[in-house]
């Protein structure tokens, strides 16, 4: 018998492919999600602007996953059907900063917001987006957890703090008279709590032609993704360069570096022709197989009664949400429902309809819900904060 000694490339070769199938063997892929191909026109209606670094098909989501490769964490991964864009090389605007010193991690022309809905209890959870999406998510998917990828994920996180220190204010404002310097501490240390608790996001980003996978601890979503949850997922136009208030001062500029809606086709919105309502969210992509879904959940909204587009999700596995009694709302309980819930979103104007005005009635109505089983405590005691707003 020959009895030969391996060479040094040999050696290395089987090393890698140890270590490949070492890496292999940890990695679990969890779900994949299909989205509808060449539908980044949002509702229908929105045109990209006029420049070299956003063209059509650069933010058209085409699939989501999301694997596991160790104890400690999820990798989610969106694919596009045009390679992302870096932002080296390149300068903003005002000042000719270079962009890759805003955007640090390798994308500057998007938002995508992933609303996870663990518990698949139809309100079990929160229905608002990220301010300035302009659009709510569907209580059927109402999410416990939001990943905000954006290019900027400190200054974002900043803003929403911002957002919520504004909202809790004005709550306490409107309890107390005034407020103090120990308010204004509590407000802060509220908003830093909610953020928190309720959004990540990620900076372990990698971005690789068409695809960027980010890391989301799997301690922040309280497990690791299941096939039985669900996920609203929501792409906007980046507005990196954005400055002023986070909320919405300018009806036309939407806050949270999302980039906003106007008409004609400019640099640095989403464009409308002039017989379009100015009211269209700015949404440009929402995930769903169906090609019928999005223009008509995104052109289903109402500013004068204050109802957002309400986007829905996608469970993996094909199964409806239930109500808190554990089966799925008969279609009269949905409509009593639908009833109740009138008020409008936050930040939304208020209805002028008489029926929907009827405060007493709707007030009624939410009990009765509630003590059917067909809410939770959480979802009516919101409910009732909205409803009590109109007053």
């Amino acid at each position: 018998m020959n009895l030969t000694r391996p060479n040094a490339c040999s050696t290395l070769l089987a090393a890698a492919l140890l270590s490949v199938q070492v890496a292999n063997a940890g990695t679990q892929e969890l779900f994949v999600l299909e989205d509808v191909r060449g539908d980044d026109v949002g509702n229908g209606e929105l045109i990209y602007p006029n420049r070299i670094d956003m063209q059509r098909g650069d933010l058209d989501l085409v699939r989501l996953s999301a694997e596991q490769r160790g104890d400690d964490g999820v990798w989610f991964v969106a694919e596009f059907a045009k390679q992302i864009l870096s932002p080296e090389g390149r300068v903003t605007e005002l000042g000719q900063t270079p962009l890759e010193k805003l955007a640090r991690h390798g994308f500057f022309t998007l938002n995508v917001d992933i609303y996870v809905d663990t518990d698949r209890i139809a309100g079990g959870g929160r229905t608002e987006a990220v301010p300035g999406r302009r659009v709510s998510v569907d209580r059927n998917f109402a999410w416990e957890k939001a990943i905000v990828l954006t290019p900027r994920p400190d200054v974002a996180r900043t803003m929403l703090q911002m957002y919520f220190d504004d909202q809790f204010e004005a709550e306490l404002r409107a309890e107390k008279g005034r407020i103090s310097k120990d308010d204004v501490t509590d407000v802060q240390s509220r908003s830093e709590k909610r953020v928190d608790d309720l959004f990540y996001f990620p900076t372990k980003v990698r971005v690789s032609g068409r695809k960027v996978e980010f890391f989301v601890p799997t301690e922040f979503l309280g497990g690791v993704p299941s096939k039985s949850w669900g996920y609203t997922v929501v792409v906007t136009g980046a507005d990196i360069q954005q400055r002023g208030s986070p909320i919405e001062v300018v009806p036309d500029r939407a806050p949270m570096m999302t980039m906003g809606v106007a008409r004609g086709i400019t640099a640095t919105e989403w464009g409308i022709r002039g017989d379009v309502d100015r009211g269209v969210p700015p949404v440009i992509d929402i995930l769903a197989s169906d090609p019928n879904v999005q223009p008509t959940v995104l052109d289903n909204y109402d500013t004068v009664a204050g109802r957002l587009a309400s986007v829905p999700g996608v469970a993996p596995d094909g199964n409806v949400a239930v109500a808190p009694t554990g089966r799925p709302l008969t279609v009269e309980e949905a409509a009593r429902l639908d009833t109740a819930t009138g008020a409008p979103e936050d930040g939304a104007a208020p209805s002028t309809s008489p029926e929907k005005r009827s405060v007493p009635a709707r007030l009624r109505t939410l009990n009765l819900l509630q003590q059917e089983g067909l809410i939770t405590q959480a979802e009516y005691d919101e409910l009732r904060r909205k409803i009590l707003a109109e007053l």
